[in-house]
């Protein structure tokens, strides 16, 4: 049985700058979790580049390596424990696969050193679920530059899951903005018949009205960050991972 009073608290980079929008990305968080499960938040700072700042040759990995790097996670990490989270999950999958397992271990470190309390991160979550489901090749979609899509690549074959096809939308910022519709045609295209699963990865993007879907359109799972990252907390709480729905990730 559940523990009583589990509460998840919620890390995420604050890429929106609109409450409406950062509205809209908590409310599919908390999509991926059942009603008896709370969820407390807190945001972390993401600069916006100014026009002649951009990085000329279109690479977003140092402004991913920025996030894990500079402070922020563990700091907002430990304003949250006021709210008295159970579980800590940090909402961003481009940060925590960025740099690796190496980076993404060392992340989880950080923040559980900061708090005392166990963390799980969008990347680890994302390969628990995919091996859950038994899946070794995966197509992706997402709304990364090409250079963070090679190392989501590179990150998933540390695992030892093959990407067979990948379909980034090659969005430099603004990834929490990506239309639903946008982000599911690109996971539509990616999808070929040696992939085991689809794989939408980035935590901004808006998947849990469709995904039930999108698999049966497709005829295999497809996982998300935002599903996966809720699906690894609520097992890391005691807490049954089974939500209508939500994807075969919740039904298994």
């Amino acid at each position: 049985m559940p523990q009583k009073h589990q509460t998840l608290g919620a890390i995420y980079p604050d890429d929106m700058w609109l409450d409406h929008d950062i509205n809209r990305m908590l409310d599919e968080i908390r999509k991926y979790l059942p009603q008896h499960v709370p969820m407390v938040s807190v945001r972390t700072h993401v600069p916006m580049f100014p026009e002649d700042a951009e990085p000329s040759d279109g690479s977003s990995v140092e402004l991913g390596v920025w996030l894990a790097e500079n402070g922020d996670i563990e700091a907002a990490a430990a304003r949250l424990m006021r709210l008295q989270p159970t579980v800590l999950a940090y909402y961003c999958t481009t940060a925590s696969f960025v740099q690796g397992v190496t980076g993404d271990d060392a992340l989880k470190k950080r923040v559980e050193d900061a708090t005392g309390l166990p963390c799980t991160t969008a990347s680890t979550a994302i390969v628990k679920a995919l091996h859950h489901l038994g899946v070794r090749r995966v197509a992706t979609a997402s709304p990364y530059m090409e250079d963070v899509n090679r190392a989501l690549t590179g990150f998933l074959a540390e695992y030892d899951i093959e990407v067979v096809n990948s379909n980034p939308l090659h969005y430099l910022q603004d990834h929490s903005i990506v239309p639903s519709e946008t982000i599911r045609e690109a996971a539509r295209r990616s999808d070929v018949a040696e992939a085991d699963a689809v794989l939408i990865s980035c935590t901004g993007q808006k998947t849990a009205d469709f995904i039930s879907e999108l698999e049966e359109e497709i005829g295999k799972p497809v996982v998300t960050s935002n599903q996966a990252t809720g699906w690894h907390a609520l097992q890391m709480m005691g807490v049954e991972p089974r939500l209508p729905g939500r994807g075969v990730l919740f039904e298994n």
